[in-house]
């Protein structure tokens, strides 16, 4: 019951401040490139900032470092590479980056819900199809 209530209470907060910064990465990319405008950037400059106290700070505090998983092959780098961008493009072509989708699809906005369905669905269909053919794949 704690972890569902601590889930619901972050999630809400997360949410709000979501909704108040309309923070969106890939929109704060898009429209310094476009029109040299800076308002959306900053939340992506703030998320850096923050990482790179937050990190540190928290190895102080004794929290555990944080490793890598494995080395990286071809295969894995090729295909984070090649995820990432078909997200930053199809968010592109939306309007806009996953959270800020979210926060649209929550405030009624159907195209957003319907890139929220198309963004699950599509996770779905490379869990069932898409990844157990490229892992057969794998030597």
């Amino acid at each position: 019951m704690t972890a569902t209530i601590a889930t619901l209470i972050l999630g809400l907060v997360i949410g709000y401040l979501g909704q108040r910064s309309r923070m969106c990465f890939i929109g704060g990319i898009r429209d310094f490139i476009l029109v040299r405008d800076w308002y959306l950037l900053k939340g992506l400059i703030a998320f850096g900032l923050t990482a790179w106290i937050a990190f540190p700070l928290a190895r102080l505090l004794g929290a555990g470092d944080v490793g890598s998983f494995s080395v990286p092959d071809a295969l894995t780098i090729g295909l984070t590479v090649l995820g990432g961008f078909g997200v930053g493009y199809f968010s592109t072509l939306a309007n806009g980056c996953p959270l800020r989708q979210h926060v649209l699809a929550a405030q009624g906005v159907k195209s957003s819900v319907t890139y929220i369905v198309g963004f699950l669905g599509g996770a779905v269909l490379f869990h069932l199809w898409i990844a157990p053919w490229v892992f057969r794949l794998i030597p």
